[in-house]
């Protein structure tokens, strides 16, 4: 009655079991529940934890991006790329893949990739030039994540900004909805760098299914993995994230196969 009798009665008309259509999965209200919001709070939580330990307040003098090791210039680069793919898509009034670009970047580069990889420049110690680029690389993810996720992730987003600029005081926002969205800074983004370590996770993932496919753990170190390569360019890119798949599958050596017919 409240919306009228006309569009009462088109409604049972059209549609009268209306929640047989209705696009809800509570799977995946839950498996997105653990993904997402629970990979975004437990890296928020483990910085929160080390930041606290060591008194990193978010007001250190920065360390210039150039001068930061490796890692840390691709994932800013990662996040300046995701940032100007979500501004896009949200432009276009599209939220769905600004969603998806927001947990891609979130729980396989973000956790599973940069704050495992970095874990051991965050404990214990002084506060050296590298733990401290560490700690302004990871503020700066989990702040602007929050930032871009804002629209689509109101509650947790907004209490992560929060607790953010509560310590750094670099916003005089009191909520991330008042604030400015994130723009991409063209500068920081390097392609070449992406596709390196989106390479070396590739050959790392393979490495370990393999592992996995035969039972042998990755704590058994292995001889050597060879790596068929398709162009000098992919040559190239594994040649420089040698070292860093050599760690992560746990292997002595790896062959590149330029032969591959």
């Amino acid at each position: 009655k409240k919306y009228g009798a006309d569009a009462t009665r088109w409604y049972m008309i059209s549609n009268s079991q209306p929640w047989d259509n209705l696009k809800f999965d509570v799977d995946g209200v839950d498996e997105c529940r653990r993904k997402f919001f629970g990979t975004l709070y437990n890296t928020y939580s483990f910085f929160a934890l080390y930041a606290n330990i060591d008194g990193f307040t978010g007001k250190e003098q920065e360390i210039p991006v150039a001068a930061r090791p490796e890692i840390d210039r691709w994932i800013l680069s990662e996040l300046n790329s995701m940032v100007r793919d979500v501004t896009a898509y949200l432009e276009d009034y599209d939220p769905t893949p600004a969603a998806r670009r927001i947990d891609g970047f979130v729980g396989e580069l973000l956790s599973n990739w940069y704050v495992r990889l970095n874990r051991k420049r965050f404990w214990g110690g002084t506060m050296t030039e590298d733990k401290l680029a560490a700690y302004q690389t990871l503020y700066t993810c989990l702040e602007t994540v929050a930032m871009a996720a804002a629209p689509i992730a109101p509650f947790l987003t907004d209490r992560i900004f929060t607790d953010l600029n509560a310590v750094s005081g670099r916003h005089t926002e009191s909520s991330v909805h008042l604030a400015e969205s994130p723009t991409c800074n063209e500068a920081l983004i390097d392609t070449e760098l992406e596709a390196m370590m989106s390479l070396a996770q590739r050959t790392s993932s393979m490495v370990l299914a393999l592992r996995r496919k035969v039972n042998i753990k990755v704590r058994q170190p292995l001889m050597k993995a060879m790596v068929p390569v398709l162009d000098e360019k992919m040559a190239a890119h594994i040649e420089a994230a040698r070292a860093l798949v050599m760690s992560e599958v746990n292997v002595k050596q790896i062959e590149l196969i330029e032969q591959t017919a």
